[in-house]
Parts: C-alpha cells; sequence; structure tokens
C-alpha cells in the first residue's frame, strides 16, 4: 500500500472523532478545551496503520480555516453525516471544499444509526444522494455505523483498508514541502514542526528553510507514525525536529528546499465558483487559503464567465506557491466559501489593462492538468527572451533534473536549451530578426560604419536576451551566410562601409598624422587644432576609423595607427622573447615614447594576456 492521508469531513457534533476513534483507538480530540466542550476546535490525527494518517477536522463553521488546513493535504476522504440530522450546512460546504481542492476518492459514512429507525435513515440516504450528485462522491460507497457499539464498523474498516490498499501512489516529481500544520516544543529535543510531506523527500541532517523568508533549518530527528524514520516520502505524516532558525514558527509556513520555491504576493489563479455564488468582483478583498496558510488579498479580475473567472490576486503577505496548487478563497467578511481554484502562476508580471486579453488567453493555456503542457505554455508566451532554468523550476515546484526530463518529451522538441536557460526555436528565429534589424538600421543611419558592434546589443533592442541565446543566434546566422563577423563587429555580407568624400579626406589627414607621430599620437584636441576643424569632429572620425580598424584605440582617449600599434607589439614581443623582464622606461626608450603612452599600453596587453606585470617589470604573459 503507498502511504495515504484519509481526511474526515462533515458538520459539526456528526461524529467525526468518534469514527476516528472507533477505527484507530486514537482520540483526536488531544486540546483539554476540545475534550471539556466536546467539540473538535483544531486538527486532530491518527493512524490507521504504518501507511494510512487520518486528520480529524473541526466541523464548526468558525474553524473552516483549520479544516482547509488539514483537508489541502487529503487523498481520501470521509464525508460524516449524522443520521439524526442528515445532511446540512457544513456538510455540504465540506463537500464543496474537498471537490475544490481536487480530493478525487472517498465514501460517505451515516453515523448514529442507533438514534434514528431504518425508515429515516432510508431518507436520509436518499438525501445524501442528491446532494453529492456532480461531485467526487457521487455513487460512492455509503456505510451505516454506530460507533459507540461499532455496529457496521468490521465491514467499513475492511472496505477502508481494500479501497487505499488499490490507490495509486502520489505523484512525486516535485521538490520537497512540507506545509506545516503543528508547531510545539519537546523538552529535551527542542522545536518539532508537523506536517504532509507534498512531494520531494526528506531525511535526518537535511538542510532545508521556512517560507516565507527563507530562515535556515536543520533536520535533527525525523518521526513518522510515532516511529523513527530515515528519510520520508510524499504522503507522509512527518515530524521534523529541527535546528536552527526556529523562532517564531507558526501553523501557514512552509518547509522546503534552499531556492526551490517561490515567495509571492502576487499570484495568478483560476477560480471556480460554488454553486449559486455571486459573480466575483474587481477589486473584491477575499480570504486566500493554500496549503496550511491564509492571507488577505484582492482580486485583478481578468475574465469572468458562469462559475469561472481568470484573475490576479494582490496578496498583503507572501505566500509559498507553484503551478497546480489548489487553495479555496472565502468572502472577507461575513467569511463563507465563494469557491476556489489552482495556482497558473506564481509571480505572474503586473496586470496592464491593455494586456486582459492576452493574458486570458495564456490563462486558458496554463488551466491544463499537464505539466508539461503549461511548461510549453510558459515558454511560449513568456519565454521571448528565455527563462533561466532555475526560474522555471520554481515555478512548477520541480527539480532542475525533472525539468531537463520534461524537456525531452515530444510537445517540447522545440525546446532548446543553452547554458542556464532555455528557449523556444520560433523565439531564437525571432531573435535573428531582431539581429537582422539591428544590422541593417546601422547599415542605413550610418553607412560608414562596417557594421552593428556586440558591445552595442545592451543598448539595442536586444538588451533583454540572454548571452548564451544571443550568441546562438549570431552563430546560426553566420552559418547561413547571412552576415559576417569580425573584430565584434556584425555586418551583412553584401554591405561595405560607405564614407563621404569628406569622411574618407579626414581619415586620410588624420591617419596621416597619426603615423608621423607613431607612438605618441596626439589626442583630439591638438588634432583637431592640427587640420582647423571642430574637435567634436575628430572624435566622431576617431571612432569611425577604430571599427574601420584604420586605428587603434586603448582606453578612452589614446588613439594609435594600427600599423604602428602591430610594429610597437612586434617589437615588444622582440625584446620579452629573450628578458627576464622589461621596466616601463625600458619599454619607453624602446617604443621611443613616454610613460603617458606606454603605461595604457601594457595594461591593455595586461588584459589580453600578452604580457603580465610582476613588481616593476613586464614579463611574458599566458598568451605571449
Amino acid at each position: 500500500m503507498s502511504h495515504i492521508i484519509v481526511g474526515t469531513a462533515g458538520h459539526i457534533d456528526h461524529g467525526k472523532s468518534s469514527l476516528v476513534l472507533a477505527l484507530t483507538g486514537t482520540d483526536p480530540d488531544r486540546l483539554p478545551e476540545e475534550r471539556k466542550r466536546k467539540i473538535t476546535i483544531d486538527l486532530g490525527y491518527a493512524f490507521l496503520n504504518d501507511d494510512v494518517a487520518i486528520i480529524d477536522v473541526p466541523g464548526h463553521e468558525k474553524f473552516i480555516r483549520n479544516m482547509v488546513a488539514g483537508a489541502s493535504t487529503v487523498d481520501y476522504a470521509i464525508l460524516v453525516i449524522a443520521a439524526d440530522d442528515g445532511v446540512m450546512p457544513q456538510t455540504t460546504e465540506h463537500l464543496q471544499i474537498l471537490k475544490l481542492l481536487g480530493v478525487r476518492d472517498g465514501c460517505v459514512v451515516i453515523t448514529k444509526i442507533d438514534i434514528a429507525d431504518n425508515d429515516w435513515i432510508d431518507l436520509v440516504e436518499e438525501q445524501i444522494e442528491e446532494s453529492v450528485k456532480g461531485t467526487f462522491l457521487q455513487g460512492a460507497e455509503l456505510f451505516r455505523i454506530d460507533s459507540l457499539s461499532k455496529r457496521g464498523l468490521p465491514e467499513f474498516r475492511e472496505f477502508l483498508l481494500s479501497a487505499l490498499s488499490s490507490m495509486t501512489p502520489r505523484n512525486n516529481p516535485g521538490v520537497f514541502r512540507l506545509p506545516i500544520d503543528r508547531v510545539f516544543s519537546l523538552k529535551g529535543h527542542g522545536t518539532v514542526v508537523t506536517g504532509t510531506v507534498l512531494s520531494g523527500t526528506v531525511g535526518k541532517d537535511d538542510k532545508l528553510v521556512i517560507l516565507p523568508g527563507s530562515h535556515s533549518v536543520r533536520v535533527k530527528h525525523v518521526e513518522s507514525h510515532g516511529k523513527e524514520r530515515d528519510s520520508l516520502v510524499p504522503g507522509q505524516r512527518a515530524a521534523l525536529n529541527l535546528i536552527g532558525e526556529v523562532k517564531d514558527l507558526e501553523r501557514g509556513l512552509t518547509l522546503g528546499e534552499p531556492d526551490s520555491l517561490f515567495e509571492t504576493s502576487r499570484i495568478r489563479i483560476a477560480i471556480e465558483l460554488i454553486p449559486n455564488s455571486k459573480p466575483l468582483k474587481d477589486r473584491q478583498r477575499l480570504r486566500f487559503l493554500i496549503g496550511t496558510d491564509e492571507a488577505l488579498g484582492r482580486l485583478q479580475i481578468l475574465h469572468q464567465a458562469e462559475n469561472l473567472c481568470f484573475a490576479n490576486l494582490l496578496l498583503e503577505k507572501p505566500v509559498v506557491a507553484a503551478w497546480g496548487d489548489r487553495f479555496i478563497i472565502r468572502r472577507y467578511s461575513p467569511m463563507e466559501t465563494l469557491g476556489g481554484g489552482k495556482v497558473l502562476e506564481a509571480h505572474p508580471p503586473k496586470l496592464r489593462a491593455a494586456d486582459k486579453a492576452a493574458e486570458t488567453d495564456f490563462s486558458r493555456q496554463l488551466s491544463v492538468n499537464s505539466i508539461a503542457e503549461a511548461l510549453f505554455a510558459q515558454l511560449k508566451t513568456r519565454g521571448r527572451f528565455g527563462i533561466a532554468k532555475k526560474y522555471l523550476a520554481q515555478c512548477f515546484g520541480i527539480p532542475v533534473f525533472r525539468l531537463h526530463e520534461l524537456l525531452e518529451q515530444p510537445l517540447l522538441c522545440e525546446a532548446v536549451q543553452l547554458g542556464d536557460f532555455t528557449i523556444l526555436k520560433e523565439h531564437i528565429e525571432t531573435c535573428k530578426r531582431n539581429i537582422l534589424s539591428e544590422i541593417d538600421r546601422v547599415h542605413e543611419t550610418q553607412p560608414e560604419l562596417k557594421g552593428l558592434s556586440i558591445s552595442a546589443f545592451s543598448t539595442s533592442s536586444l538588451k533583454s536576451y540572454a548571452e548564451q541565446i544571443l550568441q546562438r543566434a549570431v552563430d546560426e546566422l553566420i552559418r547561413s551566410n547571412l552576415i559576417g563577423k569580425q573584430s565584434g563587429v556584425l555586418f551583412r555580407l553584401d554591405r561595405k562601409p560607405s564614407l563621404t568624400d569628406h569622411q574618407q579626406a579626414l581619415i586620410n589627414s588624420i591617419s596621416a598624422i597619426l603615423k608621423r607621430e607613431r607612438f605618441t599620437p596626439p589626442l583630439s584636441g591638438p588634432l583637431a587644432e592640427e587640420l582647423s576643424i571642430p574637435k567634436q569632429e575628430v572624435e566622431k572620425t576617431l571612432v569611425i576609423m577604430e571599427r574601420l580598424e584604420y586605428a587603434k584605440r586603448i582606453g578612452l582617449d589614446f588613439f594609435f595607427d594600427s600599423d604602428c600599434f602591430t610594429t610597437a607589439v612586434r617589437s615588444l614581443r622582440g625584446a620579452l622573447a629573450n628578458s627576464e623582464g622589461l621596466s616601463v622606461s625600458e619599454i619607453s626608450s624602446l617604443l621611443s615614447s613616454s610613460r603617458k603612452y606606454v603605461v595604457p599600453f601594457l595594461e591593455y596587453l595586461d588584459s589580453e594576456g600578452v604580457t603580465r606585470r610582476e613588481n616593476n617589470l613586464r614579463v611574458k604573459g599566458p598568451k605571449f
């Protein structure tokens, strides 16, 4: 049998706790006030066997938050209805909550059959059959039990064990997650938290974080069903003894792996309203119940039709969420359940009115049961510039290795993995078109330039792309013979720089001066004075000369004739070939220059690996 969480549900005083006690021998009402008042206030726990845990929930309408905290991890539900009362308000509300939380298996138990005759119970059964229509309990097994005399209990227990043994084990695609439902201190041990393992595994000495807040803790001791364990898997109840940043722990927080889950105050959700519920209103304030947590928030409605609504929820405090997580929404005041649904996106962008139609369509694409389909939608809509794998994994609450497995599925065959990023091939094609457009823009507006400098990507329409994606797009364009690349400049193969007669004449004049002065070239100011032209025009021409490889730029201000620069590097290489090192003064003499020019020249060669500074000398560098 796989590990199963069974949950009770039903109206107050319908015998849920008594049924659990009769089944397990454990009274789930552990609080003194519960035993004194004979009502369940908080969650109770019991174990049917080593594989099955039972969570008993309160039935009073004031404790719906506690009920949802327990029901959020349930695999199999037992709807409990007293024979003398029949279906009551919290019977219906609990059933709706279970349905909205995605519970798919369960049965119905009529309790207190000792205080009602068979004819009355027959009427109650008819009432139940009508009430469960359209839910996961339609057609489910129904049992009549008296928990005190245990009449009907053996047959129910036999059925329950058989039904649970045939259930499909929980899927375990995710990172470790445990919504905390109880915190207490144990003498001699310290802080203990309990909860149901939703996904992943946990073991002794694991390093985890408490979210929201990312407080670091370490697991000192692991227990489940009252026994010490080496590790736990999804579906198991966990009692974890923690050490570390354990101050202020409480129900509602989540225990998880570091850097694996989002804590967010803005969530994209799909809401299913309960039958006969009034339409939701934009900016309506709601109670948002997810896992064992509750937060207040306001709706930003994208689209609403009949009983389905797509919306952003702006929360007043951060919660932990991933795609596919189930939730319940309740009215702020008076507190009544309005609906529930599924998290579509844990951290959507801010919503603009102009984007509503597109974002609604995207929400529909995310509102699927297949994680692969949702991943494809995320890559198609949000991944135009590439998405970091770590971010994608956090969106879906899965480890990166699981993301790699998903990307191998046929549906995602168009996804390309480039380093730490993933992008669809169609978006690479768009990137290629954008690069060509930027190159053409430079050719048209600055014909004197050779092309688009790669360093200009950061200030162009290409700045949003990840570096790996730009490199892939450039490589594909070069392989397709659509562009060329030289000295960090991209250009159309059929285009050459086009200079005006004036520009060419000015380049020739400046080149003559740079060649004449060799390794002591004048700055732009003196050049402008000698040529009797504006300094700004000289500076612009020097930049063009660098891009056309007439000149070599060192630092911000020095432009050397390219041939002179090459000769200087060759001379220095020759001098260092049989030397233990040369000082700046020696190199200045070698080049017939001064420290003003030689120092930036050497710093450039150091950065290129041609030389290396060792104390006051320059020696051969790794790329000498």
